[in-house]
C-alpha cells in the first residue's frame, strides 16, 4: 500500500501564492493538490519543479474563478477532459492504480449560479466508477460538517444520495471570511465514489494565508510509479570497463553471407554493447530530493499558524491585525529567498567547461518548445487520454501519412532495360569508418529504439569498429540493409499555435539507430562524388548540398526580381507549398529513378533499404507496435535528403522561367512587360509541372501556395491556376526564412525581425535583463550568440534596404543593449556600442556582404557565380545586396 498525500484548496488567485505553495508542497510532501479560484487567463504560465500543473480556465477567460491540479510527476498519470461551465469549472486528472484507474478532479462552483441537483449529476458522471472530487462546492449542508443547509447544498445532497456517492471533510471550517458579520464555515470538502472511508484520513491545515484554509486527505492506495525514460549508460558510466567487455566479447570470424547472417550479426553486435553499458553503469537512485524550507521561513510559518488558531478561535482585530502582519512577512521572506536563488543560480552560471558549460544549458531552455499533454481527438470523435491510447491514435494518423498519393492515369512508369553487367560492390576500409566516427557522430543526439547512443558508438574498440566494417561490406555486398536498422522510434511534437487536440497539429520526429545512421554516412560519401561529377541534381536546386545556402537561392530570385523593376517588368511569381513532401515518396518511382540516375552497384542496398521499413510511436514511456512505412524517405536518416533530391531532380524547367527549389521549397517566376503575357507565360509551364506531379504522385497544397506579382507599378498580373485550381494573390510572401514584398522594400522583414528580437527578449529577460545579476560578459556573449543571428539571418541581402528600415532595427538593439547593462537615461547609445564592443546594425552590413561576396566567387554552382554579374546601368536608385562602395 501507498500513501497518497491530496491538499484542497481555495487560492483566491493562485500566481499571487506561488512561493508560499512551493513552500507548502515540499514541507508537507504533498503528492496532489486540488485548487480552486486560481483566476487564470492565457497570459498566465505556472509551473513547479517535480511537479505537473494542469488548469482549467472560467469559459470567460476573465481573471476569475478556474481550478487547477498539481500532481508530482513520479506518478504515473494523464489529463482527461476539462469540465469548463459557468456553474462548474473543474480539472480532471486520471491516477493510474495498480487495481484501476481513480479520477482526481478539481472543482469550483461560483456562488453566484444555483445549480440544480441534475448538473450536479451531469458533472460526477464524467468521472467514471472511482474518483475524488474535491474543492470549493460553495455549497453548505449539515450532513458533512456545515453550520447550516443552503439551497445549494441540499440539491448537491439529493445527487449525492441519488448517484450513491460519498463525502470526506474535517467537519471544521473552511471559509474565514474577512468581514466580521458573517461567520466561518465549512465549503470546501470532497466527494468521493469507490473510495473507501476507512482508507482516508482528513485533516486541517493552516500553513496556506487565504480566505480558506486548506484540507490534507491522506489516502491508502496502490498508486503506479511514473516510467522513467529507459537509459544505458549516465554521467558514471566507467568507459574503460565498456571498452573492454566489447573488445572481449566480439568475434570477427562470423559468417555474412546471407541476410539472415547480416541480422544475426547485427542482433549480436547490439546485445554486445547493451550488456557492456549495463556492466559499467552503476545505478543511479531516482528519488528526488525534497525542496525543505529554510528554518527561518519554518519559524514564520510556524508563528502565522499559531496566530491564526488564536484569530480563529477568538476573532478579535488585534489578532487579525497581528495574523495580516505575520502573512505579509512571510510572503516577503519567501519572495526574498526565491529572488536570492535565481540571482545566487544566475551569478555561477558561466560559459566554460568547468561549471559544465551552465550557461549553454540555460539558454537552451528557452528554445525548447513547452510540452503540453492534453487529451488527443481519436477518429471515431472519441478522446485518447492515456499515453497508450495517444500513441496508437498517433500511429494510426501516421499510417495514413506513410502512404503513397493516389495513382493517377499518368502515373505509369516508363520501362526501364536493366544492364546485364555486375559491378563490384561498394566497399569501406575501417580506418575511414573509424574517422566517420570520430568526427561526425554526435555524442549528445537521441538514440533510436535499441538505445545504444553516440557515446557507446566513439567509445567502441578498434576490435569492434573492424567488425562493424565488415557487416556493412556485407550490406553493400547483399544488397541487403538490416531489419534492425530499418525500425524508427517516433516522438511527435506539437506545431506552435495549432489545436493540440488534433493529430495533424503534430510533427513526427524521427530516431533511428545510430550504427544505421553511420552507414548511411558511409555510403553517402561514396554516393556525393557520383552525383557531383554527373550533375545529376539539377543546378536550380540548393538544398542539402555542401557550399549551397538559404541565402545564394534567394538571392537568385532577388535578382530576377530587381532586374524586372529595371527594365518597367512584371515578375508573376508562384511559390509552391508541396504537400507532405518528404512523407509522400513514392517508393516504386523513387526505386526507377536511382536505376536511371545512379551506378548498379548502388541499386540493390539502395532499394533494401527503401523497402520494408517501420515504425513505432513512443508518448512518454508508452511505444505501439510496428507498423509498416509504405511511402516516404526515412525521416532522421542521411540520405533521406538525398533520395528526396534524386526524386524530384527531373522537375520540368526551361530557359524563358527561372526556377529555384531548396529542398521542397519551389518558386517558379517570369517576368514581361505585359502583365497578361507574364502570367499566360506561368501558366503554360505551370500546366507542365502539374502533368509531372500527377505522373510522380506528388501533391500540392494549392490553397496554401503564393502567387505574388513583383512590379512597382499598381497593376497585378492575372491568376493563375495549378490543377484547375486558383492559386491566391498575396502582396508579399516568405520565402526560405526571408520576406519579400511586391515593390522589394524588405519592410516588412524588418519588421518581422524586430517582432522576433522582442519575443526573444521576453524570454531571456531573466537571464539577460535589468536585474539579472548574471554577468555582463555573459550577458553579451548571449546576446551575440542568441539575438544577433536573429536579425542578421540574410542581412547580404535586405542591408540595402532604406535607412529609415535600418533604423527600425538599430532602435531595437539600442533598447536591448540598455537593458543589458541597465543603463540610465542620460547615458549615450553609442557610449554602450563601443564600451560592449558591438557594432551598430548599419556598420555590421559590410562584413557579411564582403565575406558572401569572396563565397559567391568561389562557388561550385554556375548559377550562383553569375549573381556577380551585374547590370552596368541602373534606373533606379536602390543600392544593390553586393554593393560596398556605399557603406
Amino acid at each position: 500500500m501507498t500513501v497518497l498525500k491530496i491538499a484542497i484548496w481555495n487560492a483566491n488567485g493562485l500566481s499571487q501564492h506561488k512561493a508560499e505553495v512551493k513552500t507548502f508542497l515540499y514541507a508537507q510532501n504533498i503528492d496532489i493538490m486540488l485548487i480552486s479560484e486560481t483566476h487564470f487567463t492565457k497570459k498566465n504560465f505556472f509551473r513547479i519543479n517535480g511537479y505537473s500543473v494542469y488548469d482549467t480556465k472560467h469559459p470567460e477567460g476573465k481573471a476569475h474563478g478556474g481550478t487547477a491540479v498539481l500532481i508530482k510527476q513520479r506518478l504515473k498519470h494523464y489529463e482527461l477532459q476539462k469540465y469548463d461551465k459557468d456553474h462548474i469549472q473543474a480539472t480532471n486528472i486520471c491516477l493510474e492504480e495498480w487495481s484501476g484507474n481513480c479520477v482526481v478532479s478539481a472543482v469550483y462552483c461560483p456562488p453566484k449560479h444555483a445549480i440544480k441537483k441534475q448538473q450536479f449529476i451531469d458533472y460526477f458522471n464524467q468521472l467514471g466508477n472511482k474518483f475524488l472530487a474535491g474543492g470549493d462546492y460553495n455549497a453548505k449542508h449539515v450532513q458533512w460538517g456545515s453550520r447550516l443547509t443552503t439551497p445549494k447544498g441540499k440539491q448537491l445532497y439529493e445527487a449525492i444520495h441519488e448517484k450513491n456517492l460519498s463525502y470526506l471533510s474535517s467537519g471544521h471550517p473552511t471559509y474565514w471570511p474577512t468581514d466580521r458579520n458573517k461567520i466561518p464555515d465549512l465549503i470546501d470538502f470532497c466527494i468521493t465514489k469507490g473510495i473507501a472511508g476507512i482508507n482516508a484520513n482528513v485533516e486541517d491545515c493552516y500553513d496556506l494565508s487565504s480566505d480558506h484554509s486548506p484540507v490534507i486527505i491522506t489516502l491508502s492506495t496502490q498508486v503506479v510509479p511514473a516510467n522513467l525514460p529507459k537509459r544505458l549508460t549516465n554521467k558514471q558510466t566507467k568507459w574503460t570497463v565498456y571498452r573492454n567487455i566489447v573488445e572481449q566479447k566480439c568475434q570477427l570470424d562470423i559468417p555474412l553471407r546471407t541476410p539472415e547472417d547480416i541480422d544475426a550479426a547485427v542482433e549480436n553486435l547490439t546485445r554486445i554493447m547493451e550488456t557492456a553499458a549495463k556492466n559499467a553503469t552503476p545505478d543511479i537512485s531516482s528519488n528526488q530530493k525534497v525542496n525543505q524550507p529554510s528554518r527561518n521561513i519554518q519559524q514564520l510559518i510556524q508563528e502565522k499558524r499559531a496566530i491564526r488558531r488564536q484569530w480563529q478561535q477568538q476573532r478579535s482585530p488585534l489578532l487579525k491585525w497581528k495574523f495580516n502582519r505575520a502573512v505579509k512577512v512571510l510572503r516577503t521572506a519567501l519572495r526574498e529567498q526565491e529572488t536570492q536563488g535565481i540571482q545566487n543560480y544566475l551569478s555561477e552560471l558561466s560559459a566554460t567547461e568547468k561549471t559544465d558549460y551552465s550557461l549553454w544549458r540555460a539558454a537552451k531552455k528557452l528554445k525548447r518548445p513547452t510540452l503540453s499533454n492534453p487529451p488527443i481527438r481519436q477518429p471515431d470523435g472519441n478522446w485518447a487520454r492515456s499515453d497508450i491510447e495517444k500513441a496508437v491514435a498517433f500511429s494510426i494518423h501516421l499510417n495514413k501519412v506513410f502512404t503513397p498519393h493516389e495513382e493517377s492515369k499518368n502515373s505509369k512508369l516508363p520501362q526501364y532495360s536493366e544492364e546485364a553487367s555486375n559491378p563490384s560492390p561498394v566497399k569501406f576500409k575501417w580506418k575511414n569508418v573509424k574517422n566517420t566516427i570520430k568526427n561526425c557522430i554526435n555524442p549528445k543526439k537521441a538514440p533510436g529504439h535499441d538505445l545504444i547512443t553516440g557515446k557507446m558508438i566513439k567509445e567502441l574498440p578498434d576490435k569492434c569498429i573492424k567488425l562493424i566494417t565488415y557487416i556493412f561490406n556485407a550490406i553493400t555486398r547483399r544488397g541487403y540493409f538490416p531489419k534492425k536498422w530499418k525500425i524508427s522510434l517516433i516522438i511527435m511534437i506539437a506545431k506552435p499555435g495549432k489545436d493540440e487536440t488534433q493529430v495533424a497539429s503534430y510533427r513526427p520526429i524521427s530516431l533511428l539507430p545510430f550504427i544505421s545512421k553511420l552507414f548511411e554516412k558511409m555510403l553517402l560519401g561514396k554516393l556525393k562524388p557520383i552525383l557531383s561529377e554527373g550533375h545529376i541534381i539539377p543546378e536550380h536546386q540548393f538544398g542539402f548540398r555542401d557550399q549551397h545556402s538559404t541565402i545564394e537561392q534567394v538571392h537568385r530570385i532577388v535578382n530576377t526580381v530587381k532586374l524586372a523593376l529595371e527594365e518597367k517588368k512584371y515578375c508573376s511569381a508562384v511559390f509552391l507549398d508541396i504537400a507532405q513532401a518528404f512523407d509522400k515518396v513514392w517508393h516504386e518511382g523513387l526505386n526507377y529513378k536511382i536505376k536511371t540516375l545512379l551506378p548498379k552497384k548502388f541499386h540493390a542496398v539502395l532499394e533494401n533499404y527503401l523497402t520494408q521499413r517501420k515504425y513505432q510511436v513512443k508518448q512518454n514511456a508508452a511505444i505501439t507496435e510496428l507498423n509498416e512505412i509504405n511511402a516516404g524517405v526515412p525521416q532522421g536518416s542521411v540520405l533521406g535528403p538525398v533520395l528526396y533530391l534524386l526524386y524530384t531532380a527531373d522537375l520540368p524547367t526551361t530557359d524563358k522561367v527561372t526556377t529555384s527549389t531548396f529542398a521542397d521549397d519551389t518558386a517558379i517566376m517570369f517576368s514581361h512587360i505585359n502583365p497578361q503575357t507574364a502570367s499566360r507565360e506561368l501558366q503554360e509551364h505551370l500546366d507542365k509541372i502539374a502533368n509531372w506531379l500527377r505522373i510522380w504522385r506528388i501533391k500540392v497544397n494549392e490553397t496554401k501556395s503564393t502567387h505574388i506579382t513583383f512590379t512597382l507599378n499598381k497593376r497585378t498580373c492575372p491568376l493563375v491556376k495549378l490543377n484547375n485550381v486558383t492559386i491566391p494573390q498575396q502582396t508579399h510572401v516568405k520565402y526560405l526564412g526571408l520576406h519579400l514584398d511586391r515593390r522589394l522594400t524588405w519592410r516588412k522583414h524588418v519588421e518581422s525581425k524586430r517582432n522576433q528580437i522582442k519575443i526573444k527578449m521576453s524570454k531571456m529577460y531573466w537571464l539577460i535583463g535589468r536585474t539579472s545579476k548574471l554577468s555582463l560578459d555573459c550577458k553579451v556573449l548571449l546576446y551575440k550568440a542568441i539575438i544577433i543571428p536573429i536579425w542578421t539571418y540574410g542581412i547580404q541581402l535586405w542591408g540595402s534596404t532604406s535607412a529609415s528600415n535600418i533604423d527600425i532595427l538599430q532602435r531595437t538593439q539600442a533598447k536591448v543593449l540598455r537593458s543589458i547593462v541597465n543603463a540610465p537615461w542620460y547615458i549615450r547609445n553609442s557610449n554602450i556600442h563601443r564600451d560592449l564592443g558591438i557594432k551598430p546594425v548599419k556598420e555590421m552590413i559590410k562584413p557579411f556582404r564582403l565575406k558572401y561576396l569572396l563565397k559567391l566567387e568561389t562557388h561550385p554552382n554556375e548559377l550562383a557565380r553569375e549573381l556577380l554579374n551585374q547590370p552596368k546601368y541602373r534606373r533606379l536608385r536602390r543600392a544593390d545586396p553586393l554593393d560596398l562602395m556605399n557603406l
